[in-house]
């Protein structure tokens, strides 16, 4: 987990990397997106359960409950040896297939391989949680199922996390694949926004550029405008909050990040320490489909690396919402 401050090896400052292994893995916290594979490589063949990368066996040892409606059983003999990555669908949903670069969003839970424990769960008041769908993000073995199910499909995938310990923790996945983000951009109605700070012009995709630097002195605390106002559910503390971004350097206007460069919207858990304080905090209540400017001080971005003692400037598009459990 990447918080205020955290750097990669360049020194720069990160919010998040784009992996399945971000998050600490602690029974009392949430643990992220089970990883396939330590490197993300997944590199197997295809068989009858789905795609595997010859941990197929351990799977097979596992039964996974079909009831749609409530929450999975999972039932195995512990200890269960995961050797490989791998993954395959329980249940076949009826809804649009998913499709490569797709952004999806599921309800889910984790269970410790060695143990059985349920170490956190949507349905028990866990996040929701998500990924875009490319072989770089969730490598090759989970890819090849996830491009061949469907919206409203359960899945199950084995795995390996690690936590802040250093050690690589056996894990098994189930989720419910709720939905595909989109659109993949604020589509809201204009807001009315002070003019102290420059206008933004968006290109045919949608991605914000600012029309000049910033001028004069800088905010002491965060400032947040309504660019575009949204009319789809609210943010809320807990949320698994999926949106597009740019930053820009207030001190020169240069910008130094943007998920629009990636090609791939950003995700954390809303009010969880996950990201800069400046997030955390301002884009709660918020209905999705709007697009806001974040000016942010030092104090609530970052205090080392490269950005440290930088007022900090954010176009953020609010692209989805899922609740935690209840």
């Amino acid at each position: 987990m990447l918080r205020p401050g955290a750097t990669d090896p360049k020194g720069l400052p990160l919010i998040r990397r784009r992996t399945l292994l971000t998050t600490a893995l602690a029974a009392t916290a949430a643990i992220g997106l089970a990883a396939c594979t330590d490197d993300g490589d997944g590199s197997g063949a295809s068989d009858a359960g789905g795609a595997s990368d010859g941990g197929g066996d351990a799977l097979a040892g596992v039964t996974v409950s079909e009831d749609l409606g409530a929450e999975p059983t999972v039932e195995f003999s512990a200890p269960l040896e995961i050797t490989s990555a791998a993954a395959e669908v329980v249940v076949t949903g009826d809804g649009d297939t998913i499709a490569e670069g797709d952004t999806v969003i599921w309800r889910h839970m984790y269970v410790d391989a060695s143990s059985g424990e349920t170490l956190q769960s949507w349905w028990q008041g866990g996040p929701a949680g998500g990924v875009q769908v490319t072989a770089d993000s969730i490598g090759q073995a989970a890819f090849d199922v996830f491009t061949s199910m469907a919206v409203g499909s359960r899945f199950m995938m084995a795995g390996w996390q690690q936590g802040n310990d250093g050690q690589a923790y056996a894990l098994l996945q189930v989720a419910d694949v709720d939905r595909v983000v989109s659109p993949l951009r604020a589509e809201g109605e204009p807001g009315s926004p002070s003019g102290t700070f420059p206008a933004v012009t968006l290109d045919e995709d949608g991605a914000p550029a600012l029309d000049a630097p910033p001028e004069g002195e800088a905010p002491t605390a965060t400032v947040r405008e309504e660019l575009l106002v949204g009319t789809g559910e609210t943010t809320r503390s807990g949320d698994y909050l999926t949106m597009h971004y740019t930053g820009w350097k207030w001190s020169d206007g240069s910008p130094f990040d943007s998920s629009w460069e990636r090609g791939a919207p950003f995700s954390f858990v809303q009010g969880e320490g996950q990201v800069i304080q400046g997030w955390d905090e301002n884009l709660l209540d918020l209905a999705v489909g709007s697009q806001v400017m974040l000016v942010i001080p030092p104090g609530e971005a970052y205090d080392q690396g490269e950005l440290a003692d930088e007022t900090l400037v954010f176009v953020v598009d609010i692209l989805d919402a899922a609740p935690a459990g209840e």
